[in-house]
């Protein structure tokens, strides 16, 4: 074990110094209270052999008792500081930065590699490594040794064979010569091989999902030319034999020219749903966002009379496309969902809490009841029939898809005025 060589060299030093003091003291006052109370030369002499006999025995005495205090505290120190090495719960090694010889371990150490800690110093560290780890070392020990402390990844062996993966933190220090390296030892196998299992079941994520959307995209493809010729001769036989077709006859020709429509509709959802572009995160004006949409949006809103309050919006780093999905979503869906009884009113808001903002989309509409507020946004939900509402079903879907891209969260409530209050939050990178 390694010791507080300056503590140890600083009693040392009090010990020496008091005791030169002493003997200065000792020397230069009994020889001149020895001259002033033997005036002959013969007393003189036996007085001062007398006296020279009783500084070396008090010496002996002096130096046997500061001696057993000194080695008495070396051995407490010893004693705490072996205690704190063999039951540290952490596995530690100490080993010869030259050699690699192992100079010390402790329990730890033993149990994480499967022997006795004992045994482990009759070893070399390179006994105790995976092959590729051992060829490995003499590339790296060179400039481990130039170095005070190192964290490094070790593959070492246990011993009925198992490979263990360990994270190793070395300090470094120099005892009687040598280079000595005490290492933190830290078994990562577990960890890593969870890791390894992330990126596969990631792997295998990524090629499903690109899988699919190769499949949307080919439904897509190739069943919208086959509505197209449904629907034209369809309607090609409604205009061809219009006088010879009765009111019956064409009404089940309107509704399937519809039902094609619906179709193609559907499939373009699909589409839009399972189709996810690259992400181009930049820094944006909100504001000038919602402004985008609701010019895209101007010939609704004046067909529906709404009265739309945009509130001061922040500057955030944001893929601007994505975000006015969600806001063309949002406000398209507060647009239709109004009562024809009152006036259409919509606010948009955004709320910052310096980690992450809130934007809210409030309207007085219809509003949607409190049991059915979780299930607006699973896909193709809806709520209320064709011939009142247009669509699929499939807006809310694509606006949480949306959001959860940037790991924000999309919910609604009741407004206030009776209508619904959806709010979505992303993260304030500045934070």
């Amino acid at each position: 074990m390694n010791t507080p060589v300056a503590s140890i060299r600083l009693i040392a030093f009090r010990i020496a110094l008091g005791y030169a003091a002493f003997g200065v003291i000792w020397i230069l006052g009994s020889d001149r209270l020895a001259e002033s109370l033997f005036p002959t030369p013969a007393t003189l002499s036996m007085v001062q052999s007398w006296k020279g006999l009783f500084f070396v025995g008090l010496s002996t005495a002096l130096i046997f008792v500061m001696g057993t205090l000194f080695v008495r505290a070396l051995a407490r120190s010893e004693r705490r500081y072996r205690t704190l090495f063999d039951d540290s719960p952490e596995a530690l090694l100490i080993y010869d930065m030259d050699t690699l010889s192992i100079v010390a371990s402790n329990n730890s150490a033993g149990r994480l590699l499967g022997r006795e800690a004992d045994g482990l110093t009759e070893l070399s560290l390179v006994e105790l490594m995976a092959p590729l780890t051992a060829q490995a070392m003499g590339h790296q020990f060179p400039r481990l040794r130039e170095l005070p402390h190192h964290n490094v990844s070790w593959r070492l062996l246990h011993q009925d064979g198992r490979a263990l993966d360990v994270s190793v933190h070395g300090q470094v220090h120099e005892e009687l010569g040598r280079r000595l390296c005490q290492a933190l030892l830290i078994d990562v196998t577990a960890r890593l091989r969870a890791e390894t299992e992330l990126l596969r079941t990631l792997d295998e994520l990524a090629s499903a999902n690109e899988r699919m959307r190769e499949l949307s995209h080919g439904l897509s493809h190739d069943l919208q030319e086959p509505l197209r010729q449904v629907a034209s001769f369809v309607q090609l036989l409604e205009r061809r034999y219009a006088e010879n077709v009765d009111p019956e006859a064409r009404q089940f020709i309107f509704y399937a020219v519809e039902g094609v429509a619906r179709m193609k509709a559907l499939i373009a959802d699909i589409e839009n749903f399972t189709h996810q572009g690259a992400v181009e995160e930049q820094w944006v004006e909100v504001g000038n966002v919602v402004q985008s949409v609701l010019d895209d949006l101007s010939a609704a809103i004046s067909a529906a009379g709404a009265r739309i309050i945009v509130a001061p919006m922040p500057t955030l780093r944001i893929d601007p496309k994505r975000l006015g999905v969600v806001f063309h979503i949002l406000l398209n869906n507060a647009i239709k969902f109004r009562r024809a009884d009152i006036p259409c009113e919509i606010t948009v808001e955004a709320r910052g809490d310096g980690q992450s903002w809130s934007f809210r989309v409030q309207d007085n509409g219809i509003g949607i009841p409190p049991e059915f507020q979780a299930d607006v946004f699973a896909l193709f939900r809806r709520l209320h029939t064709r011939d009142r509402f247009p669509g699929n079903g499939a807006g809310l879907a694509l606006a949480r898809k949306m959001v959860e891209s940037w790991n924000g969260r999309i919910w609604v409530e009741t407004a206030p005025e009776g209508g619904a209050a959806f709010t979505f939050t992303m993260p304030d990178h500045r934070a």
